[in-house]
This record gives C-alpha cells, structure tokens and sequence, in this order.
C-alpha cells in the first residue's frame, strides 16, 4: 500500500496548482520506537488505546492500560440534548434548529453568572452563529476567538476572560473553536471556567485527504471510520470537556448540543441525555 497520498491543489483558481503528497501512516516516522527496550506513553486524550497502538505501528502484543482520573467523577457533569444537530443536511432542511441552539446558549450564559466558554466544530460555523442578532442578546461579556488573531492578542483577550470568573465574579462568555489553541493548550482552572458548551459534533471534513486517509485504514485494518473519523473526534470533545477540570477541586458543567453526542458513550461514559437541560444545569451548580 502506498504510505502517502498525493493531491492536486488548485490554489488560486488555476493559476497557481500545486501537488501536495501526505503521510497517511504515521508508522513511517515513529518505527525508532520498535527499537527501544520499552517505553511510556501517557496522555489524558490517548484513547482509544487500540487505534493509537496500530496508528503508530506497535505489535498487537503492546500492553494498553486504561487509568481512570485521579479527580472526582461527582465534579463533572457532561449532557446533551437530543432536538438539535450541526448535521449539514438537517440544518438545511429547517433552520429552526440554529435557532434552537442559539436560545440554549443564550439562555444558559443568561442565567448562570458562571465563565461560560462555547465550542465550535470551525470557525465557518461559528461565524453563522457571530452574524446572528439571537447572540446580541446575551447580557454580559462576550468575546470571540478570531481565526487570524495575534498569539498576543489571543492572550490578552483570555486573561480578560479569565478575570471575569476571578475577580467580578459576573462571568463571560468566550467563543472559540474545538481543536484550536484555546481548547487544546490553555488551562482555566476553578472559576476561570465552570461551564464549557459545545455546539456540534466536531467531525473531519470530508476533503479528498480525509477520504484518502480513510480508505488507507479501511485497507489496512478494517476501520477506516472508527480510526479516521471515531477517534479522532472523541478525542477532539474530551480535550475540549478536559478545560474544565485542571485539578482535584475544580468543578464544572459540559452541555453537548447535538443529538450525535450519544454515539461517543464508549468514549465519554459519563455523558447523558438532559430532557430539562436548564434544569439539570442548576441542579449541578448549585448543589
């Protein structure tokens, strides 16, 4: 099987193509491994351990040990709602469902004085959200993570944030992106952020390199969806939900606005389905 994928780029509307060739086998680069006496891998978002056993090319004989959190399970609550979804095909056939969604997150920053941060799969869909009037009617701050902010910016605007739920004690509410540097490299521990909201299932793009990557593992292991597509995005949700929790006494609240969301059970075991979302939500905080 050929290790790399090639691809034509049109970049420019023709003027300027370009061939592009990805590895779609990380085994190729991580092959030194085989040759150590052993080693450790540890991360908090490494699981599924079967597919990053086979991914990076270690024998089927690799000892994978699953450790549960040191930190409280009584701490952390993760819902979601069954009524609406990002699913392209359902949001064109009735746009009531953005509108659904936008009264959730409305409703909750408005009722819970709590940093609030809300998650989406892209920025594209962010912006349809940002260009909504519904969002002007959140009544405290609000701030968004823009796709070609400065790292300095980026800073400045979290640590504003981040006084919100330190000092005024008001709470904010910060827009970012699952995968970006907000949700996968930054901490906000206790009250820098209480409640993480999540708006979609943040699936791949289905580019010609997804479906190339995806038919290579249905080649060479049978899982092409579960290890290209599963995977990745149940990682991608934990490491968003993981801002929450950064120690042994934070506490805090992750809403999943998808009906997507029950697929990842095996990945998320503590995920369930609210039927009173606002509810539930105050239910936790304030028990």
């Amino acid at each position: 099987m050929d290790q790399y994928s090639k691809l034509v780029v049109d970049a420019s509307n023709g003027k300027n193509p370009r061939i592009e060739a990805y590895c779609l086998d990380p085994s190729f680069g991580t092959g030194i491994i085989k040759d150590f006496h052993s080693s450790i891998h540890m991360s908090g978002t490494l699981e599924p351990l079967e597919e990053y056993r086979d991914s990076i090319g270690l024998s089927e004989s690799t000892e994978l040990v699953g450790y549960p959190s040191a930190f409280s399970k009584e701490n952390r609550k993760i819902l979601f709602v069954s009524d609406v979804t990002t699913k392209y095909d359902e949001i064109n056939k009735d746009e009531r469902i953005i509108t659904k969604m936008q009264n959730y997150i409305t409703n909750i920053c408005n009722t819970f004085p709590k940093n609030t941060m809300v998650f989406f799969p892209s920025f594209s869909v962010m912006s349809v959200f940002k260009n909504q009037d519904c969002l002007k009617n959140i009544n405290r701050g609000v701030y968004f993570e823009e796709q070609e902010m400065s790292q300095t910016a980026l800073m400045e605007l979290v640590s504003d944030f981040k006084d919100h739920g330190n000092q005024n004690g008001d709470g904010a509410a910060l827009f970012s992106v699952i995968g970006g540097r907000i949700s996968e490299g930054m901490d906000f521990p206790a009250e820098q952020l209480e409640i993480a909201i999540i708006v979609g299932i943040p699936y791949p793009k289905p580019t010609a390199k997804q479906r190339g990557l995806q038919r290579y593992y249905d080649l060479k292991f049978g899982k092409g969806w579960e290890y290209t597509v599963e995977a990745p995005t149940a990682r991608k949700l934990l490491q968003s939900i993981g801002r929450l929790i950064r120690d042994e006494k934070d506490r805090g609240i992750a809403v999943i606005l998808d009906r997507r969301a029950s697929r990842f059970k095996k990945y998320i075991d503590d995920i369930s389905l609210s039927k009173n979302l606002m509810q539930d939500i105050k239910i936790f905080m304030y028990k």
